[in-house]
């Protein structure tokens, strides 16, 4: 009788294991705020074109006080097919790209680093990214952030972005669309 409860047991955890994985979605489109030393709203979209490749950007309306600054970025994700021995579902990443910062602001840099995002559930994603940006005199970055799925289509999304030198720390809140 013991063995045969540990042996439900397993199957039942594993079963459960199993049915709380999500697949990673590159494809969508999301708006909200963001908050730094300035701060105002944001676009940001994604799509997937290749097993490996994924295209993105953002556009964010930035200001405080009289100062307005637009942000421009555009890039790239290559999806590596290295795993986690802890989690064999999460998806690691390199990425790279272009940002340019406009209006009140004249400054244009490249960007590049590594992230992992992981479905925690079938409803919430979590990132993390560690990059380095050659824009504002050089920094590095470190962000994280959560996707809670309210339905297949449409998440809640924030993340935190702690920065080095004197950029300060990013928060952005926001929903998307996945197609």
């Amino acid at each position: 009788m013991m063995k045969k409860s540990i042996l439900f047991s397993a199957l039942f955890a594993s079963a459960f294991t199993a049915s709380a994985m999500a697949d990673i979605r590159w494809d969508y489109v999301g708006t909200g705020y963001t908050d730094a030393n300035v701060d105002g709203p944001y676009i940001e979209g994604s799509m997937r074109l290749d097993n490996n490749w994924v295209i993105d950007g953002r556009f964010s309306a930035l200001s405080k006080n009289s100062y307005d600054v637009n942000i421009l970025q555009a890039g790239v994700k290559y999806l590596t097919s290295f795993r986690l021995d802890f989690s064999p579902r999460s998806q690691t990443y390199v990425l790279a790209g272009l940002e340019t910062e406009f209006k009140d602001g004249d400054e244009t840099g490249a960007y590049g680093g590594v992230g992992v995002r992981h479905p925690l559930t079938p409803q919430v994603e979590l990132y993390t990214e560690a990059s380095y940006h050659s824009i504002y005199d050089n920094h590095a970055s470190l962000s994280g952030g959560i996707a809670y799925f309210f339905s297949p289509d449409w998440a809640v999304r924030s993340n935190i972005a702690l920065n080095s030198n004197d950029v300060k720390n990013e928060f952005r809140f926001g929903v998307s669309y996945q197609f």
